[in-house]
């Protein structure tokens, strides 16, 4: 079985027939492929490797997405040469419900999704995470910088690892003495547990900064120096890897080496386009007053307030912490060139979720809009036919587990809600589901949303059920920037019961005709 057997749930019907067709000529070929060894199970050696690329708070604003102000040669190479998902959406657009659905599969809405398993004093006999499966099915397992997103942010001391015991070999963040990703002042203590410590108030800290200072002057410098050092290491095994990658940036603050707060004129900085709220509305619920940016950190003007001038400079650093990231990644990815890797690895580049740079005159992510709920993905197979074809199919974070199972020959959980890839990194046209669900909360109100091919619905439900819900919906083919909300209008209210109705309770598959 190779990344061009598209006979699975869920996908179109003339897919088979394609494969069936490529099959005779090109089926010698494929089964000398890592991909097929893998899955045909020629031992565990064979099986591809998996290197995971998390970035904090990436918006699909790329070169290889179409912005072409943007300067990520590295990320664009790699999408050149994998598949681009231009619709990617997370479960949740908040970094610790997020992590926890990419490492488990599932939908969460919860900041430490450990919590239950850190209690176990034997090792579950199911896997719990990604990372478990992984290193239960015979790979070596290595976790660098943020890839979860325990309370705290950074590795637990009482733990030697970022979730629980069993999950990875060796899970850390690489040595060092910097300004650490949300401003405050980190020593790593020697040694395979590092502890840590806030040396100021995250308050007096500015939102940006651009010290003259090399690449590791900043934490994600050391991770791309350690993730180095690691290939090195795990290329001299008899066993394959799954080496996750956690960069810090462009998390708050926006810190990033001056050389790539220089690439960007600050007078070609563009503010959003749509910077008002939409229409018809509540701003106490859908919207929020930019508190991360505005009180986590120095702020001049205090709570929710951001002049113009301080929206273009906010979005000058963020595009340099993009760039400096950019360059991080072309490191590790040259490395694993170098070293002769890439012919057996998998590489993944996931975003957390996206990030608002003045859509809406909002600065931050938590929120149930598109342009928080999209991000990144960018998968790259060794044998990936119609390689550097982007593709507009639907999917979600929670498909990432299923994914890269599938293509490494492991067993995931029957019961996880997301489903293999393979399909569309084997033909960029093809089709797994027919909607992406979302959510968040605010105050006493849970955000429900789905984002089907055409329209986006919101559903903000009270908690306390005293309350009528507030509902959103948006016509993607006209209002792409999500301006106008047109729930109310009669004419769609056929529709908004329709996929109300749906999501409430999320699957792969949607009603026909919504999409």
């Amino acid at each position: 079985m190779t990344l061009k057997d598209h006979n699975r749930p869920g996908t179109r019907p003339n897919a088979r027939r394609e494969f069936l067709k490529t099959i005779g000529f090109g089926a010698a070929a494929m089964a000398l492929s890592p991909m097929a060894r893998a899955v045909q199970g020629d031992g565990v050696k064979d099986r591809p490797n998996v290197l995971f690329i998390a970035v904090d708070d990436l918006r699909p604003e790329l070169g290889c997405y179409g912005w072409t102000h943007m300067r990520t040669p590295n990320i664009d190479k790699l999408a050149r040469s994998g598949r681009l998902f231009k619709r990617h959406y997370i479960q949740s657009a908040v970094c610790g419900p997020s992590r926890c659905s990419l490492l488990t599969g599932r939908r969460f809405w919860s900041w430490d999704c450990w919590r239950a398993a850190r209690k176990l004093k034997t090792e579950p006999a199911a896997p719990v995470s990604i990372a478990h499966l992984f290193r239960r099915g015979g790979y070596r397992t290595v976790c660098i910088g943020k890839i979860s997103h325990l309370p705290g942010g950074v590795t637990d001391p009482a733990q030697k690892t970022h979730e629980v015991p069993f999950s990875w070999d060796l899970a850390y963040a690489p040595i060092g003495k910097w300004k650490d990703p949300w401003g405050a002042f980190f020593c790593y203590a020697d040694g395979s547990v590092r502890e840590y410590g806030y040396g100021r108030n995250k308050t007096n800290t500015p939102a940006f900064e651009c010290a003259d200072v090399p690449d590791e002057g900043y934490a994600d410098g050391l991770n791309a120096q350690e993730a180095i050092k690691q290939l090195g290491d795990l290329r001299s095994r008899a066993k394959p890897f799954f080496l996750a990658v956690g960069f810090y940036k462009p998390h708050l603050p926006h810190n990033a080496p001056k050389k790539y707060w220089d690439m960007y004129d600050p007078a070609k900085i563009a503010l959003a386009p749509n910077r008002k709220p939409p229409k018809n509305v509540d701003a106490n619920i859908a919207l929020h007053p930019s508190f991360e940016v505005t009180t986590h950190y120095a702020w001049p003007g205090g709570r929710g307030k951001i002049t113009d001038a301080q929206a273009r400079n906010q979005r000058h650093a963020y595009f340099a912490c993009v760039s400096y990231i950019d360059a991080q990644v072309g490191k590790v990815l040259s490395e694993l060139k170098r070293l002769d890797l890439d012919r057996n690895t998998i590489v993944v580049l996931w975003g957390d979720h996206g990030w608002h740079l003045g859509e809406h005159g909002i600065f931050g992510k938590q929120t149930n809009f598109e342009v928080a709920a999209r991000s990144p993905l960018i998968i790259k197979t060794p044998d990936m036919p119609r390689a550097g074809q982007p593709t507009d199919a639907l999917t979600e974070t929670v498909d990432i587990y299923p994914t890269l199972a599938d293509l490494c020959g492991l067993k995931a959980p029957a019961d996880l809600p997301g489903v293999s890839l393979r399909p569309v990194l084997g033909d960029p046209t093809g089709h797994v589901k027919d909607g992406a669900f979302s959510f968040h909360g605010r105050g006493r109100y849970f955000g429900r949303t789905l984002r089907t091919d055409r329209y986006r619905i919101v559903e903000w439900s009270d908690r306390q059920k005293k309350l009528t819900p507030r509902i959103e919906l948006y016509d993607h083919r006209i209002d792409p920037g999500e301006n106008t909300n047109i729930a109310g209008d009669p004419e769609n209210k056929k529709l908004v019961e329709k996929l109300l109705a749906q999501i409430k309770t999320p699957s792969r598959t949607i009603a026909k005709g919504l999409r």
